[in-house]
């Protein structure tokens, strides 16, 4: 495999990861898995450790160290100029895993901001 191609698979990763640590702050910050729509709260509710606010900013906080591991390796492999912009799609992540897991709102502007995001990280890695 290609180090540029590596490099792009990589910083996905540390965004899908940092996307997830965003949603595990949020939940830690509102005080619980309580803000998670019914059908995840009882996926995640059978987890004794779960029901604690501080066990989520932790979880987040630990998902964020991960993500810099990652996003230092895609360093490694890729451009600045390409890493950076490109990891602008953890708003896509965010927006994404808001919408399906807490059943936010994201009205047309905001997909049409998404998208115009996605388009412009294509632009970057090409």
């Amino acid at each position: 495999m290609r180090p540029a191609l590596l490099g792009i698979l990589v910083l996905l990763a540390a965004v899908a990861v940092e996307s997830f640590a965003q949603l595990f702050l949020k939940i830690g910050a509102s005080g619980g898995p309580e803000i998670l729509l019914l059908r995840y709260r009882r996926l995640i509710g059978r987890f004794s450790i779960s029901s604690a606010a501080a066990n989520w900013v932790v979880l987040g906080v630990i998902a964020y160290g991960f993500e810099i591991l990652l996003y230092t390796f895609s360093l490694h492999l890729l451009d600045v100029s390409v890493a950076f912009p490109m990891g602008s799609l953890c708003f896509v992540g965010v927006a994404m895993l808001s919408k399906m897991l807490l059943g936010e709102t994201v009205g047309r502007t905001r997909w049409l901001g998404v998208g115009c995001i996605v388009v412009g990280a294509v632009f970057v890695a090409l």
